[in-house]
């Protein structure tokens, strides 16, 4: 019931969408430009010193995966994980090998703005349609200086739609798949007066592949933007809700002859996990050129979630944490266009400021989480000052210069009641924490043009991570462990070239890092690591074959490593040696496409096995196929995934207490789904 009446509000919004497409179509056309606010970076990644890359709402529309994890990680240099195997809930994306700690190593954006929270709860991917992303820009091993701390192994920025004056147009999808996957969505531009709208609404409902997996899901996202005679006004809402079951992890041990991945991988042995999670934001500012050659943007932002979560641990053991998070921005920003010796430069200075209040009461069930055992309240203040330099030094060379100046100011308290349900005299109230770090992050970068068809970049780069509050505090905080800010210096130096209907890429880089924030099995607690390193090759390359075949390939070798400490010489945990992806889009006729990628992801070591002395997780293949037929404006597409049925799993846990056991979440097997869209 609770499906058909979410169902029910998602039709009679998508009707409301049509009726005011229908409207807007008497509207007349205004084809002015409108100024674009998401993005940092050079429109023209061609000029770009950083390994940068985009992938366009169109590369979303064609490709075979259906989560933004698995489409991400098509791209050289990037590896996804999913616990859960639902729809991408939770999942993880890691660029450049940080393993079990990628996800504060991968700063993601949503329009320009964090997505990285200050604790070490997962980016909800599903929050984010892909119908309405306009494209995806990702700067491999760079975007420290622009977008800020936690852009170690690189950002992604996911930009979306926004509204443009004129433009009437909706789109109403229904879709149906295995594990009783069910979604509606509809995407709808208009113009009223001054004013463009996009609207976008999705709906989704899953089983799941395992049981206690169900997933029920409801994305809300609206772009409203004025034109006045200076500049643009513009404002930006979204809303999610997510109910999500924990199926936990299955287990091998040989020595009591348990192989829960062979005799049932489905199965859960947490039926009564669950973690839930509501948010919305809200973006508003103003776009205007102060001169022909100078654009200032004002903006600012409002971002709350609330998550809870239960674990019950059996035995009458268990936890439950009701957490708020509220986080205030302002990023106001100057980008000016101008002429050095006659050549052209552009120069962006900037302030980034984000405030967040963080309340998260921890409780041994929901019934009592009024009276919580820990309650634990921390407010962190972030500032930033930055600035970057492009310049065109010749026909043939450009290069950018940027410094980032950052401050981190951290205050903490904790509340313990012993006397609470689930209490424990062998707890203790944590002490108050009261801490500030500042950090600078630098960037140098250089692109020559050799020829018309190859050009050569090279990038240095210094950045930094701040620890999050989950790092600091335990689950039950009785202590905090203070850990100094992780940085690394990182050096790129790659190659483009593109001729006729060949286009490729390579980039070799090699980073140092210190004092990197990593969690010790010996310990059981966040450390600064001794030094640590990660080197590799990223390769691209795609051909069209012909005028209906484009053949796509990449491929990343990531080699992690501990540098020093009782772990000198051994490879971190989770990271693939050896990763790569074959894409085929072919298009059969002009109104019939066929799409298939086959991904191959090398073994790794099992978390927790600094030591490298365990077995490793095997390798992979999975190939996904889509077979889609326009028709008018009907557009039908049917999916197979994981075509080849295998077994795998992407994250699993070595046992430091049992010899030969280890936990581990499996992923689906194939599985099918079908999709009817209609445009108005």
């Amino acid at each position: 019931m609770k499906f058909q009446r979410k169902s029910l509000s998602v039709c009679l919004a998508l009707s409301s969408l049509l009726a005011v497409s229908a409207q807007a179509e008497q509207s007349p056309e205004n084809n002015d430009t409108i100024i674009v606010t998401a993005s940092r970076i050079n429109s023209d990644i061609n000029k770009a010193t950083a390994y940068t890359s985009i992938i366009t709402a169109e590369q979303i529309a064609n490709s075979p995966q259906k989560t933004l994890p698995e489409i991400l990680a098509t791209e050289a240099g990037i590896f996804s994980r999913s616990l859960y195997g639902n729809n991408a809930a939770r999942a993880t994306v890691d660029m450049r090998g940080f393993g079990a700690a990628a996800k504060q190593n991968t700063l993601v954006l949503l329009d320009g703005r964090r997505l990285n929270d200050i604790d070490l709860a997962a980016i909800d991917f599903t929050a984010i349609p892909l119908k309405n992303i306009e494209r995806i820009e990702i700067i491999r091993g760079g975007g420290s200086v622009l977008y800020g701390d936690g852009a170690t192994g690189g950002a992604i920025n996911i930009i979306t739609k926004q509204a443009v004056a004129g433009d009437s147009s909706a789109e109403v999808s229904v879709g149906l798949g295995s594990f009783n996957n069910r979604s509606i969505s509809g995407v709808g531009s208009t113009t009223i007066g001054s004013t463009a709208m996009n609207f976008t609404i999705n709906k989704q409902n899953a089983d799941g592949y395992r049981d206690n997996n169900e997933l029920d899901q409801l994305n809300l996202q609206a772009d409203f933007r004025t034109e006045l005679d200076s500049g643009e006004l513009y404002f930006k809402l979204a809303s999610d809700d997510q109910e999500l079951g924990l199926p936990g992890v299955r287990t091998v041990d040989p020595g009591s002859s348990i192989n829960q991945l062979e005799s049932d991988r489905s199965s859960t042995s947490t039926p009564n996990d669950f973690a839930n999670q509501k948010g919305s934001s809200i973006t508003a500012g103003y776009s205007m050129f102060v001169s022909d050659n100078t654009e200032l943007i004002l903006d600012g932002g409002y971002r709350r979630k609330n998550q809870t979560a239960f674990f019950d641990y059996g035995g009458g053991s268990s936890s439950y944490l009701d957490t708020d998070l509220n986080t205030w921005s302002i990023t106001p920003r100057l980008t000016i266009e101008h002429d050095v010796n006659g050549q052209a430069a552009t120069t962006i200075v900037g302030l980034d400021y984000y405030r967040s209040n963080y309340d998260s009461a921890r409780a041994q069930t929901a019934s009592s989480v009024g009276t919580p055992i820990h309650d634990l309240t921390i407010t962190q203040n972030n500032i930033a000052l930055y600035a970057q330099h492009e310049r065109q030094i010749s026909n043939k060379l450009n290069a950018d210069a940027g410094i980032r100046l950052q401050k981190v100011e951290q205050k903490a308290s904790d509340t313990f009641n012993s006397s609470a349900p689930g209490g424990s005299a062998f707890d203790s109230e944590a002490p108050n924490l009261d801490e500030s770090d500042f950090e600078q992050m630098l960037s140098l970068g250089a692109r020559y043009s050799v020829s018309g068809q190859l050009s050569v970049f090279s990038h240095l780069e210094r950045s930094v991570r701040f620890a999050t509050v989950d790092e600091i505090f335990s689950t039950f905080p009785g202590a905090y462990t203070y850990l100094k800010p992780q940085t690394a210096n990182q050096f790129n130096l790659g190659a483009d070239y593109q001729r006729g209907k060949i286009s490729s890429s390579a980039n070799f880089y090699i980073m140092d890092l210190d004092n990197e924030i990593h969690y010790d099995v010996a310990t059981f607690k966040n450390v600064n690591l001794d030094p640590t390193r990660r080197q590799g090759l990223e390769l691209t390359l795609k051909n069209q074959l012909s005028n209906d075949i484009l053949l796509g390939i990449s491929y990343a070798y990531t080699q992690a490593e501990f540098r020093g400490g009782s772990y000198n010489g051994n490879t971190i945990p989770v990271v693939p040696k050896t990763t790569a992806n074959i894409t085929v889009l072919w298009n059969v006729t002009p109104d019939v496409s066929f799409n298939t990628n086959v991904s191959y992801v090398d073994e790794r070591y099992f978390d927790n096995d600094q030591s490298n002395s365990f077995e490793k997780m095997p390798s992979y293949i999975v190939a996904d196929i889509k077979l889609s037929n326009q028709y008018d404006a009907w557009t039908f597409s049917g999916n197979v995934y994981n075509v080849f049925d295998e077994e795998y799993f992407d994250y699993g846990v070595r046992s430091t207490a049992t010899a030969g056991k280890y936990n581990a979440y499996p992923n689906p097997e194939r599985s099918f789904s079908i999709e009817i869209s209609r445009s108005f």
